[in-house]
């Protein structure tokens, strides 16, 4: 049973591990999805002055922008749901009062902790698993935006 046990305890850790990879991702698309925004709204041009190329080229690289925007925000958002009755998941440990926590804990065998460790495993993997969907979307949408973005700021910076 311990090797189990310890198995279970590595595969969390792994999990725990993608998931922060994901967020690490996130923490580079959204400032530069912000600052390639950002960039168009200052080399805008005024509203007498836009082209049909410019206008078209600064659409499609906003949109996409603003889409990798909202993708990494979905991916951010906390899943704080977990396995109800867990003894590991921080959910579960503060919905009991102190005490009672560490009577379950003194009272748990081999078999439910384990049990537990593999339910928790399952939760993070889901997690993880929709954290990068959602990341994926993100980085592609930025770069999806990087060509017609560099032609927008070219056509306008031109213009300008």
């Amino acid at each position: 049973m311990p090797e189990k046990i310890e198995r279970a305890e590595k595969a969390l850790e792994r999990l725990l591990t993608w998931i922060n990879a994901a967020d690490s991702r996130v923490r580079l698309v959204l400032p530069l999805s912000t600052a390639m925004l950002g960039a168009l709204a200052v080399l805008a041009p005024a509203q007498d002055k836009w082209t049909v190329c410019a206008g078209i080229l600064t659409s499609i690289s906003g949109i996409l922008l603003f889409l990798s925007i909202v993708f990494t925000a979905c991916a951010s958002f906390p899943r704080t749901t977990g396995p109800l009755g867990s003894t590991i998941y921080f959910g579960g440990i503060v919905s009991r009062e102190l005490e009672q926590y560490k009577m379950v804990i003194g009272e748990q065998s081999d078999d439910q902790y384990l049990d537990d460790l593999l339910c928790q495993c399952h939760r993070n993997a889901q997690v993880a698993e929709r954290k990068f969907n959602w990341v994926q979307k993100a980085m592609m949408s930025l770069f999806l935006a990087t060509l017609p973005w560099l032609l927008a700021i070219a056509t306008m910076y031109a213009q300008g």
